[in-house]
């Protein structure tokens, strides 16, 4: 296969430059793997840290934080469970992989599906920290909000929109026009359902049929909604104990060939389609919020105090900053003394400190691990800066290590030519008869 799909293929790579042979995985128990194996996660952030990769290129929301206990509006922070085998998570459900990364559930019933090896799960690298919903508050896609219930439980909600002012607590009632999708709940006649197909449109919620139950007898023509999304009707009365998407002689049910659009069963809260329900009380053990403990940085925060800087908590997978704008000051104009906007964010350990009082949108390289997702360039660099570190041990020729050093910095060159490697804008120090002149 051609394609780089998992750390082997980059592992490989490596030893096709050094000329050995290649390993089936990294804990094959040989010299050749042990070699890649300690080297491949240190190679892999060093070299993510030294360039603006495009395809590791994320965004961000942060708001600074906020710690005022006397009026209940804490900023708290996200604290990720670590994946279990055995749990079956939903729609949004953040989990932490035995290294820390954070990972995105993106179906539902979410069973057995390792993250790191399944398409089922996507890294996550929003926003760390978790604000209490403020009706006063517009929130941009991506941010966190909690409500609380006020008996010690929470709700952690995820913004699917920009200009989001809906509480996320309430669900949006039902509309003909509109289309939903798998998961998203409405309130029709004051009672709460949840969509079981997407693209659901103009099918009223209180005209689907109720899930097929062990201890309800059906009589003849009745209609059920199978687990398998699918509307079965009876085929006699006195239908009783008999799962129709198990029925494989049709001797109880007929299949349909409908999907069910709608339900009244459900366990991951209720709330607007315009927030994503990503952790609390009817959620599996996931995703939790824990309090902020925090020493601020000398001179600075919390937001609630006008006479300090703000600290922003950075967000997950943060490796560095990204240029806000790469396009900015490409089209200076002369007498302009500048053309790139500067900020006054400090780095200080997993915070910036500002003055900034507006939530900051971070453009960063994120910390991404998924093979599949890297850009070729950046597989084929990666395989021969490993070549070239593990060419001594393995080989004690000098003069191949130089050969791969060339091959490296080859590639790199050739990845800024495609713009995989984002080199920005690049302006000109003023002049200073410029300057002088402004």
């Amino acid at each position: 296969m051609a394609e780089f799909n998992s750390t082997t293929d980059i592992g490989n790579r490596a030893l096709q430059h050094v000329g050995n042979e290649m390993i089936t995985s990294f804990a094959d128990g040989n010299a050749r793997a042990e070699a890649v194996s300690f080297v491949y996660g240190k190679l892999r952030q060093a070299e993510l840290q030294r360039n603006v990769w495009s395809f590791a290129i994320r965004r961000a929301c942060l708001r600074p934080i906020n710690t005022n206990t006397t009026n209940g509006t804490d900023t708290l922070l996200l604290v990720p469970a670590l994946w279990v085998g055995s749990t079956t998570y939903f729609v949004g459900s953040l989990v932490a992989d035995e290294n820390g990364t954070i990972w995105q559930s993106n179906i539902p019933n979410n069973l057995g599906n390792q993250p790191q090896v399944s398409t089922t799960w996507s890294e996550y690298f929003g926003p760390m920290t978790v604000h209490a919903w403020d009706s006063t508050t517009t929130y941009h896609p991506g941010e966190l909000v909690y409500t609380a219930a006020g008996d010690g439980t929470n709700r952690v909600y995820l913004s699917l929109i920009d200009g989001n002012a809906d509480n996320p607590a309430t669900a949006t009632a039902w509309s003909a026009t509109a289309t939903y999708y798998k998961n998203e709940v409405v309130t029709f006649n004051l009672i709460t359902y949840m969509s079981l197909i997407d693209l659901n449109i103009n099918q009223e919620p209180d005209l689907a049929p109720a899930l097929w139950s062990s201890g309800t007898t059906y009589a003849l023509n009745a209609k059920v909604g199978g687990s398998d999304g699918t509307i079965y009707q009876s085929k006699a009365n006195g239908n009783l104990g008999h799962d129709p998407t198990l029925d494989v002689t049709h001797t109880f049910w007929t299949n349909t060939g409908v999907l069910n659009p709608w339900t009244t069963v459900f366990v991951s809260g209720s709330g607007s389609v315009n927030w994503r329900q990503i952790g609390g009380k009817e959620f599996p053990s996931g995703v939790t919020v824990s309090p902020l403990n925090i020493v601020y940085p000398l001179g600075s925060g919390p937001s609630s105090q006008s006479s300090t800087r703000n600290v922003f908590r950075l967000p997950a997978g943060f490796l560095r900053q990204a240029p806000t704008d790469p396009k900015a000051g490409s089209t200076s104009y002369l007498g302009a003394s500048w053309g790139l906007a500067y900020t006054d964010w400090n780095f200080e350990g997993n915070y910036i400190t500002s003055a900034q009082t507006d939530p900051i949108m971070l453009r960063f390289v994120a910390d991404t691990v998924d093979v599949p997702t890297f850009h070729p360039m950046f597989c084929e660099g990666l395989g021969a800066r490993i070549g070239r570190e593990i060419c001594e041990p393995l080989t004690q020729s000098a003069a191949k290590q130089a050969e791969i050093d060339r091959k490296y910095q080859q590639v790199m060159g050739e990845a800024r030519t495609v713009n995989a490697i984002e080199t920005g804008s690049d302006e000109p120090p003023v002049d200073d008869w410029i300057a002088a002149r402004n």
